[in-house]
């Protein structure tokens, strides 16, 4: 499994990106965690800001999809994107991401 994420600028453009995600079945499951301030270089100045980061679970066959559709659909010109392998994920979390059961034990 991978976890991937990228920043927005509104909660409705995170819940446009994680809908249409999970819609598709590109990742098993989105997280929207807001507010965050990034502070980076942009224009040859720091900026501030406030941002939502939205990340991406998914299985490896989905992470190269996942990322060609969300970098085709977001609203920045150069979004952040970043996945990591994720070493451990629990047996049943796996099978719900599999799609081998239908939703996940609360």
């Amino acid at each position: 499994m991978f976890v991937a994420w990228t920043t927005v600028a509104t909660q409705k453009e995170a819940d446009r990106l994680a809908t249409a995600v999970v819609h598709a079945h590109l990742a098993a499951c989105v997280q929207i965690d807001a507010p965050i301030t990034s502070c980076y270089h942009w224009n040859g100045k720091i900026e501030i800001t406030q941002e939502i980061r939205l990340t991406f679970k998914c299985l490896p066959e989905k992470l190269l999809p996942l990322e060609t559709w969300v970098l085709a659909h977001h609203p920045y010109s150069n979004p952040e994107w970043m996945a990591v392998k994720a070493d451990r994920v629990s047996e049943k979390y796996l099978s719900w991401a599999r799609g081998d059961v239908h939703s996940p034990t609360l």
